[in-house]
């Protein structure tokens, strides 16, 4: 691996950048990175003034990436980790997770979003990630809104070339691998992996060192 590598991180619905940043860290100690929530102005920390060896988006930060249209200049090699072509699995796109149940889960974000959130990861199986202790703040809550907006609503269509990196785990149970390769020839099935980012950064890891 180069020295001085700039990695960008988009990072996935309610993942705390702390937790994230974590287990990032452990994996590429020696690079300098960047970690951008999946929030309502994500791309904008993206500028000709700061330029990245890669940029990796994962889970709805993939998708984020995919629609940002973020020049290689900037971005560098564009990365997706569990890639998100379409949440819902109407869209059949890869996404295995019913709309209904998306919007059951937008309602009842608003009435107990640490709940909310902490079954989310339990049905990711978001092993890595602590759960949720403490309430969150108001801003917070709009962030997360905006997120499970940002899936119901967009998705991406095209065919995603050999340009672009793509990894998904063959358990993940938000993810289908077989519906994704059909839009992603070149797509990384990681074994024994599910939508925990654990593995995705290691394997990652070994592809780019």
């Amino acid at each position: 691996m180069k020295q001085n590598l700039r990695i960008a991180w988009i990072m996935g619905w309610a993942i705390p950048r702390d937790n994230f940043e974590q287990l990032v860290l452990f994996v590429f100690p020696k690079v300098k990175h960047t970690f951008i929530e999946p929030v309502q102005n994500a791309i904008s920390a993206f500028s000709k003034e700061k330029e990245f060896d890669f940029t990796v988006g994962y889970s709805l930060g993939s998708l984020i990436l995919l629609k940002s249209e973020l020049p290689v200049s900037i971005s560098g090699k564009k990365v997706l980790l569990a890639p998100i072509l379409g949440f819902a699995s109407e869209m059949k796109l890869g996404g295995k997770i019913p709309l209904n149940q998306l919007r059951y889960t937008q309602r009842i974000l608003k009435i107990n979003p640490v709940n909310t959130v902490n079954a989310f990861y339990q049905l990711s199986g978001l092993v890595s990630i602590p759960p949720i202790s403490k309430p969150y703040t108001q801003e917070a809550i709009e962030h997360l809104v905006y997120g499970l907006n940002y899936l119901e609503d967009k998705f991406f269509e095209g065919t995603i070339n050999s340009d672009i990196l793509a990894l998904s785990g063959d358990l993940d149970a938000l993810l289908d691998s077989t519906i994704l390769r059909k839009r992603i020839p070149d797509l990384n099935i990681i074994s024994n992996a599910t939508h925990d980012p654990v593995k995705l950064i290691e394997a990652l890891s070994k592809i780019i060192q």
